[in-house]
């Protein structure tokens, strides 16, 4: 296990949730003012705003979570793979987790792939499509 005694679900241990946040954007050709403004965004969307400032030690394992989440949703990719995005979150916040999921995928036509057990979120899709033992047994659209 290393060093950590937990976990930090590749968060850079000596940077705040915002710099943490910021990192997919080092490159972007945007002012600073910019990514700080982008990252505060998805920080409050995901409901962290007021840890913004704080190390990833001192956060729970689901703001942890959460954290990545809105790391990577920063820079707007085309593609995200999302596994299992609300299996460490209470209802209410596994909610604002599907919210900022469904509005990347909406904004900017985004393909959004969830893998889950909860049907309750494979019920949000517009397509799901079941898998047990390595065999496809349903593929069906919801909408």
């Amino acid at each position: 296990m290393g060093r950590f005694k937990f976990q930090l679900h590749n968060l850079l241990p000596n940077l705040t949730v915002q710099e943490n946040v910021e990192i997919p954007l080092m490159d972007a050709n945007m002012s600073e003012k910019d990514k700080h403004r982008r990252a505060l965004l998805f920080i409050e969307a995901v409901g962290l705003i007021d840890k913004r400032k704080q190390k990833p030690n001192k956060l729970s394992g689901g703001e942890r979570q959460r954290v990545v989440i809105a790391r990577s949703l920063v820079n707007f990719p085309s593609i995200i793979l999302a596994d299992e995005p609300t299996g460490a979150l209470d209802t209410k916040t596994g909610e604002k987790v599907l919210d900022v999921l469904r509005f990347v995928h909406e904004s900017i036509n985004a393909t959004l792939i969830i893998v889950t057990h909860d049907r309750d979120v494979a019920r949000l899709a517009d397509r799901t499509i079941e898998i047990r033992d390595g065999q496809i047994i349903n593929d069906y659209y919801n909408r």
